[in-house]
């Protein structure tokens, strides 16, 4: 009996034995090292990953820089809306001047203010009558001197225009200053184009204007030129009529005074 107990503890410690020795962990160094090796491979590749991001964002805030240098330096055409003289000079382009074309002028004179100028008192006024030795008022004829009118008027014409033109050249010439002051302290290159342009229509604008007063004085020359036509047209129609008259008093004196072609008969001797 005591020999079975003895040889069952046996088997019991022989049992725990074996069971202790499967719970030993065994280590395994050639995983450990591939395992490392991989973590320092993956690791290696977050570094690239890092630095390829921060070139990236290196490059970008070089290039953002760039811009911000050009924009500084060429200015934003967007933003630069208001140009200092670019309403005036588009008031200017669409401002009409006061010169009134040769027909308008043909068309409204009239020949009593022909007849009633006098130039600021430089001429004398003729007035619309006039007295015969005899003492009688005989009306003048108003359309004779029509021709004279129209030329007096495009003179007035010229004169308004002329005005004028000195009153907007003076203020195109401020504009042009103020502009040309505006461009010396410009700091972009989009400000300094913009100016420059507004600059030049003003330039092209001036002398647009100035060009209203030759075309003013041209008007002048033309009607005083079509009234010496005229005059000329007249001298030639007397001419003409008084040649009619002469050639016409020398038949009808012909037909009252004949010239007698028979030989004169004298009486014979008784």
């Amino acid at each position: 009996m005591k020999l079975s107990l003895s040889f069952i503890a046996i088997i019991g410690l022989l049992t725990g034995a074996q069971g202790l020795r499967a719970q030993v962990v065994v280590i395994d160094p050639t995983a450990i090292a591939r395992a490392q090796a991989n973590h320092v491979v993956d690791l290696a590749k977050y570094v690239q990953m890092v630095n390829n991001q921060v070139t990236q964002i290196n490059t970008l805030t070089q290039q953002l820089q760039q811009i911000q240098a050009y924009v500084k330096a060429f200015g934003d055409p967007e933003q630069l809306l208001n140009i200092v003289g670019a309403d005036e000079l588009m008031n200017s382009l669409n401002a009409s001047g006061v010169g009134q074309t040769i027909g308008t002028l043909q068309q409204s004179v009239t020949g009593v203010e022909a007849l009633r100028y006098s130039a600021n008192g430089l001429y004398t006024s003729l007035g619309s009558t006039f007295t015969t030795p005899g003492g009688i008022q005989v009306p003048r004829t108003e359309r004779l001197y029509r021709k004279y009118g129209a030329i007096q008027k495009s003179s007035r014409n010229f004169q308004s225009v002329t005005d004028d033109v000195l009153s907007r050249r003076k203020n195109l010439r401020g504009e042009i200053a103020t502009t040309t002051q505006r461009l010396q302290a410009s700091t972009t290159d989009a400000e300094t184009q913009k100016l420059t342009g507004v600059l030049v229509g003003y330039n092209a604008e001036l002398g647009a204007v100035d060009r209203e007063i030759d075309q003013a004085a041209a008007q002048v020359a033309t009607q005083d030129v079509e009234n010496r036509a005229d005059r000329e047209r007249e001298e030639q129609a007397r001419r003409e009529e008084r040649q009619a008259q002469m050639e016409e008093s020398f038949r009808r004196y012909g037909e009252v005074f004949r010239l007698e072609t028979t030989p004169p008969q004298f009486p014979s001797n008784r």
